[in-house]
């Protein structure tokens, strides 16, 4: 079942944007799905349909700025959009016994880290190709980083949506995950993609990604990985059927054991 299949909402969030959430509902305990930047909750599509096959409710959000969502002119961060995150969960009722499993996909993934990190009532947290990303490491200035993630975008041309994706990036460029590892308890599953073995790894994305998984394993209380190789950005539409084994299994260990 696509997310466009699902009911459409607009969430005029408290002191906010108005988000657009694709909305299924169903019995299970709901899963709220979180895009990367500069792109929008139809890439949730494939792997939804099958969430929601397994019984399982979900909510796939536009966050500020992207898809059918507001567009303020400022609050393009990673920390900002985790605020809305956490209003947006008040506002749809998942709290308490229908608090929900976050999952990420790319920028999503660190929005998803900060939502976890700095609010109560989340029941299990899937980070998909980022999250533990710490360009800082790689890169001595964030204008480096920028080039090296967008080649042909000039630094300023006055462009709206090109400030807004700086501001992102900056965001990004700036954060520090190891800081939110301890303050998350819950089940969290890490779905980082390097390349393939004996494939080359020319600009060192892949060992900066195994070191950001090693220091993640590290810091993250009940932390497990799932490796996937070679599909990059994507990995919601070259292997849906694994991604949602993957939040599956997550939703199974979050659950509160009966005695």
């Amino acid at each position: 079942m696509p997310v466009e299949q699902g009911e459409v909402q607009t969430v005029q969030l408290i002191d906010g944007p108005a988000l657009a959430v694709s909305r299924i509902e169903a019995p299970l305990r709901p899963f709220l799905l979180v895009h990367s930047e500069s792109a929008d909750s139809t890439v949730w599509g494939q792997v939804a349909g099958r969430l929601v096959e397994a019984g399982h409710e979900i909510a796939a959000v536009d966050l500020r700025g992207h898809g059918r969502s507001e567009t303020p002119a400022t609050g393009y961060d990673t920390d900002t959009s985790a605020d809305d995150l956490s209003t947006l969960l008040d506002q749809l009722g998942y709290t308490g016994a229908r608090s929900p499993i976050v999952a990420g996909h790319g920028w999503g993934a660190n929005v998803a880290l900060s939502l976890a990190a700095r609010r109560d009532g989340i029941t299990g947290l899937c980070l998909i190709d980022g999250g533990w990303t710490r360009p800082a490491w790689r890169y001595p200035t964030f204008e480096e980083f920028w080039a090296s993630t967008n080649p042909d975008s000039p630094q300023d041309d006055g462009d709206p949506l090109l400030a807004r994706r700086r501001s992102i990036a900056h965001s990004v460029f700036l954060g520090e995950p190891r800081a939110w590892y301890p303050l998350i308890g819950v089940p969290v599953v890490l779905c980082p993609v390097v390349p393939p073995d004996g494939v080359s790894d020319p600009d060192g994305g892949g060992t900066a990604t195994r070191t950001g998984i090693a220091e993640a394993l590290g810091g993250l209380p009940r932390a497990r990985v799932s490796w996937y190789y070679g599909v990059g950005a994507r990995m919601l539409t070259a292997d849906p059927g694994r991604i949602a084994d993957d939040l599956l299994t997550l939703a199974a260990d979050a659950e509160p054991s009966i005695s």
